[in-house]
């Protein structure tokens, strides 16, 4: 019989034909994925992996421990959500992203499974094609891979892998339309990601959280290692980056370079997947460890893109989050003066976010283009709004003396899309 001859899809084709998934947006379940990972071989399960979940901190967590083990000479794979500024930086093997044309190959060898797919009405989304194309491309050219969690845990498109180690960074308010109202509702997708005797790492999570978290990793066999429980963090005297990480059995002085006082937390979550790694027989020395802390490096989290003016974005994107910004610019701009511009989705607590902020400065809501991005029709009267976030970033500029800090925040998608735009355009 002859067999079918299959075309191989253009970049620009591949692109427009995942575009044509989102419209069917967030479906529950994963018998699709499961179906669609089956019959490419389930190359999921045959690479060794770190899974990732939490409200925030996942990327950062993620960067320390992927730059540690780059160092140490392993060949590291991870996907990363959302993938900004496109499709394409989902993944990477070290720090090179997936090309458009190894996409578009990759896409075209699952295309006559997903049409068939489609006819059986069981058509997979946008993220579970894009899950599939992550492992096929991982697959074989890898150590070891890091992988961040879309949303939750318990259904989300990554939790298909078979860990050798899982993180739960932090839990918080968040798609609750989702995953529930509770922190314990929450708390219970996040630890979806736990599995039978694979230990679980945990950051500073609140009481009613924890105890979800802990339940299941007892009754999975679970070993559980809680930060400032099991393992501590603290800073060095007089210093913003260089901190002390302490558990029963060692003593390690690091430093890192990104801002945030938060990350302390996130590097200290890091360093004990490290130790457990050492444990399962990796070889990474102290050198290693010490050029991985500090040469790790995360765009849109409190990163200056300009000093003239003062320019800092920060994807902060929910309550926690502002909180941690806020932290953050008293601790290493305590005598400045801020104004923020600022935008997010529309599911998110605006009218909390905007308090928050508006609290340390000027706040200039704004709007992007993103079908769930906020308009003047989603925030009070009061606030001061601007259509156009080029407006408002110029605006924000031309206001800003040596005194005053510009301060870029909101949804990560808001915040890279200012970003591009500030790397193409202020010189």
């Amino acid at each position: 019989m002859k067999e079918s001859v299959i075309n191989l899809l253009t970049i620009q084709e591949a692109e427009q034909f995942l575009i044509t998934r989102r419209k069917l947006g967030i479906k529950p379940g994963l018998e699709r994925l499961d179906y669609l990972l089956s019959m490419v071989g389930n190359p999921e399960q045959k690479i060794r992996s770190i899974h990732i979940a939490g409200t925030n901190g996942k990327g950062s967590t993620l960067t320390f421990i992927k730059q540690v083990l780059i160092e140490a000479g392993y060949r590291v794979g991870s996907f990363t959500s959302p993938g900004l500024p496109t499709i394409y930086h989902h993944m990477a093997i070290n720090h090179t992203n997936i090309s458009p044309t190894e996409f578009a190959e990759l896409l075209t060898s699952i295309q006559q499974v997903i049409e068939e797919m489609d006819k059986k009405d069981m058509s997979p989304s946008e993220y579970e094609i894009l899950m599939v194309i992550t492992w096929l491309y991982l697959y074989k050219h890898v150590d070891i891979a890091v992988i961040e969690t879309c949303m939750g845990g318990l259904y989300d498109v990554t939790n298909r892998i078979q860990p050798i180690l899982t993180v739960i960074t932090t839990i918080d308010y968040d798609h609750v339309d989702f995953l529930g109202n509770t922190l314990a509702d929450i708390a219970s997708h996040k630890a979806g990601i736990i599995k039978k005797n694979i230990p679980v790492i945990v950051g500073n999570i609140d009481k009613e959280a924890i105890d979800v978290i802990k339940e299941q990793a007892m009754e999975l066999d679970a070993p559980l290692y809680q930060l400032h429980n099991d393992y501590h963090i603290s800073r060095m005297e007089d210093a913003t980056k260089k901190f002390v990480y302490t558990d029963e059995k060692t003593t390690i002085p690091f430093e890192i370079s990104i801002n945030g006082h938060y990350q302390m937390e996130n590097a200290a979550n890091a360093m004990k997947v490290v130790q457990l790694l050492q444990d399962l027989a990796y070889k990474i020395d102290d050198q290693s460890i010490k050029k991985g802390f500090l040469h790790a490096k995360i765009p849109n989290r409190c990163e200056v893109v300009s000093k003239q003016p003062f320019i800092l974005l920060d994807g902060a994107h929910n309550n926690q989050s502002i909180d941690n910004l806020i932290k953050t610019i008293k601790d290493h701009w305590p005598h400045y003066s801020i104004r923020f511009v600022f935008s997010c989705f529309k599911d998110k607590e605006i009218e909390g976010m905007y308090e928050k902020l508006a609290e340390v400065g000027k706040v200039t809501v704004t709007s992007f283009s993103h079908p769930r991005a906020i308009n003047q029709l989603d925030i009070s009267e009061d606030w001061h709004y601007c259509s156009s976030f080029k407006k408002a970033l110029h605006i924000g500029m031309e206001q800003t003396t040596d005194n005053d800090l510009l301060v870029i925040t909101g949804s990560l998608h808001f915040v890279d899309r200012v970003r591009e735009y500030i790397k193409q355009n202020l010189k």
